[in-house]
């Protein structure tokens, strides 16, 4: 049971203490204590002409009452380390639950004075530490950071920000994060930070460390953008957990509140081509009558079909959001007999539309941008640019595509993705990828009020959603696919083309903390696009991870064809998951070991378990059941009691 008096509150084995004027708070459990200085929430508002206004939990003065569960702490009035006084009142209520504590903020600025973040709760976190910890973040699939006291200075910029009041690495959900939480594993066990809101809004995820070395500390927290003069933050749960995979568990408990699975009509995918047809600097590499084709050439390897990108007249990141066959490609006839003659021969074919951009050099964008648009705060439009090139060294450096970013909280974008839908299905397909929707800048705030979340700026999540099901229901799809992780798009997706983090093997990746806590979603690898050295361990940690196979041969230029030691590789791995589908589809992900040449992950289903091992070493490994070439994989059914 949690414990609380009027100055602390316990959850579990952790204590949250606040001194008598709500100004000083520490935490404490066990061997972990906090820093000195006592900071234990940050605001930054705008006040005039300084944008960046901070303002400092320990240099204020409140009243802390006791409530049920655990303290509120109140404050009438703030001030900022400026020295100036504003009229900004703000509570923080603190409850102890059975073996977490939890936080929340609500407050109102005025006098002029908006709010434009809250971090709540910032746990800074005593000199000390030693060589075992380790920093675990969802950034894509997964990242660990070991020594993370030394190795979060990477993120000093010398320059953009300033670094003199610490230096931090943030990372916003829902996007880049594809779930909100992180944790230390330290000597006194795992230090679980996880903000638990249902409605999926904005949150930076941050972890830090003071200027230059100075003093060894390391600083966790979660940090909520407003923008407004009312605002808020939270629920965000704090723990001390035994180790990482606790940690996933604790965020998996949260999530069956209201995680469904992927959604109801998902199949497995094995793999797909990335095809480009015209790429995005105008080059022509495939024609409708090539489909088939390409299909057969894929299928000969295993994999299920097509993800096809520009289609279109125009071209890949040309024209958006109007899409329309392009004659020069060989008509809509010709496309429409293609889709129909992959689709008889059993196999998969996903039409390319972006979700989010509107390029700035056609009509729609005329008509429509300023409405659809996502906004800052000063009403300026967000736009994004892509620089894409050939040969040409200018095309590339000086000739970016730009585009704004559209806000799926306007009701006009969300019928726009519609309409496009429509024309899919009415291509004949069963599939439709909207690329970008399910991750690409989701949490970056909207100011325009016109939009369906009003004063909301960090909302547009559960807009995002809508339109993936409005799009599914438009089409008459099947099958719906967008780009990148997170998680509360899953239920809405049939499948993830991977991008971000630990997509592809890369140092400080660690998969295992997405699997462990979602093994269901088909979600693919990403960046392997020829037979550059490691391209077989690329292979191998996609199978392990049970990632579907992006096959984007010179990065969609070409089919798998081109690459025949690749494709050979590809088609042993595709028919080994094949094998033993029901494991990769229905399983439980446990990672076993990772340390020394052999990662062993396993797949639990029901009285019996798949081993699978992959050898990242030069040299074979015998494994008591069975040898691991180097650079390869094995898998071997075992029981229950096997584990």
């Amino acid at each position: 049971m949690a414990s609380t008096d009027s100055h602390h509150v316990a959850g579990g084995l952790l204590t949250f203490h606040i001194d008598e004027n709500g100004g000083g708070a520490s935490f404490s459990a066990g061997g972990l204590r906090t820093a000195p200085r006592s900071r234990f929430w940050t605001l930054s508002v705008q006040h005039g002409e300084h944008r960046d206004c901070p303002v400092h939990s320990e240099e204020q003065r409140g009243h802390v009452a006791a409530t049920a569960e655990g303290v509120r702490i109140s404050y009438s009035a703030l001030r900022a380390a400026c020295g100036a006084d504003l009229e900004v009142a703000l509570e923080v209520r603190v409850t102890g639950r059975d073996d977490e504590l939890e936080f929340e903020a609500r407050g109102r600025a005025s006098g002029g004075v908006l709010v434009r973040e809250t971090a709540l709760p910032v746990i800074e976190l005593a000199a000390g530490g030693d060589v075992d910890e380790a920093l675990y973040r969802p950034e894509g699939l997964g990242r660990r950071v070991p020594e993370p006291r030394t190795r979060l200075y990477r993120a000093h910029t010398e320059y953009m920000t300033d670094d003199s009041a610490g230096v931090w690495e943030s990372i916003a959900y829902p996007g880049e994060l594809s779930m909100p939480w992180q944790g230390l594993e330290t000597g006194a066990g795992f230090l679980y930070l996880g903000r638990h809101d249902p409605e999926f809004s904005s949150v930076l995820l941050c972890a830090g460390v003071p200027p230059r070395g100075q003093a060894g500390e390391l600083w966790l927290s979660a940090v909520t953008p407003s923008g407004r003069d009312e605002f808020g933050a939270g629920p965000v749960v704090v723990a001390l957990l035994p180790g990482w995979r606790d940690g996933a568990a604790r965020y998996r408990a949260w999530a069956d509140r209201w995680y469904t699975g992927p959604h109801p009509d998902t199949e497995p995918l094995e793999g797909w081509q990335r095809i480009i047809m015209r790429h995005q600097f105008g080059e022509v590499y495939f024609r409708y009558t090539d489909l088939v084709d390409v299909f057969e050439e894929g299928r000969r390897h295993g994999l299920d079909g097509i993800l096809l990108f520009g289609w279109w007249r125009g071209g890949f990141d040309r024209g958006y959001p109007v899409y329309e066959p392009d004659d020069e490609l060989g008509g809509r006839a010709a496309f429409e007999e293609a889709i129909r003659e992959i689709r008889a021969r059993g196999g998969f074919i996903s039409l390319y539309a972006n979700g989010n951009l509107v390029d700035r050099t056609t009509g729609y964008a005329a008509e429509h941008a300023q409405a659809v648009a996502k906004k800052d705060e000063r009403g300026l439009e967000h736009v994004a640019g892509y620089a894409f090139a050939g040969e040409s060294r200018t095309l590339r450096h000086f000739s970016a595509g730009s585009f704004v970013i559209a806000c799926h909280g306007s009701p006009e974008w969300r019928r726009t993705m519609a309409g496009v839908a429509r024309t899919h299905g009415s291509l004949g397909t069963a599939s439709i990828f909207f690329d970008q929707t399910a991750y690409h800048l989701a949490a970056w705030p909207c100011f325009d009020d016109s939009h369906e979340h009003g004063a909301r700026t960090g909302d547009e999540a559960r807009f995002r959603r809508r339109t993936l099901e409005e799009i599914r229901t438009a089409a008459g799809a099947a099958g719906v696919g967008s780009e990148g992780m997170s998680d509360c798009m899953i239920p809405v997706l049939n499948f993830h083309h991977g991008w971000g983090f630990a997509f592809q093997d890369e140092p400080e990746a660690f998969p295992a903390l997405f699997r462990t806590v979602f093994p269901e979603p088909v979600v693919s690898n990403r960046l392997l696009h020829d037979e550059r050295p490691g391209w077989e361990d690329q292979l191998n940690y996609a199978f392990v991870h049970n990632l579907t196979f992006d096959v984007a041969i010179h990065r969609c230029r070409a089919t798998v064809g081109a690459v025949p030691a690749y494709a050979r590789r590809l088609a042993r791995l595709i028919a080994l998951r094949r094998a033993h589908r029901r494991f990769f589809s229905a399983g439980a992900f446990e990672l076993v070991a990772d340390a020394g040449p052999v990662l062993h992950a396993r797949y639990h289903l029901g009285d019996a378990a798949l081993d699978v091992r992959w050898n990242r070493g030069d040299a074979p490994v015998d494994q008591g059941d069975g040898v691991v070439a180097p650079h390869d994989v094995a898998v071997l059914v075992a029981e229950r009691a096997a584990r």
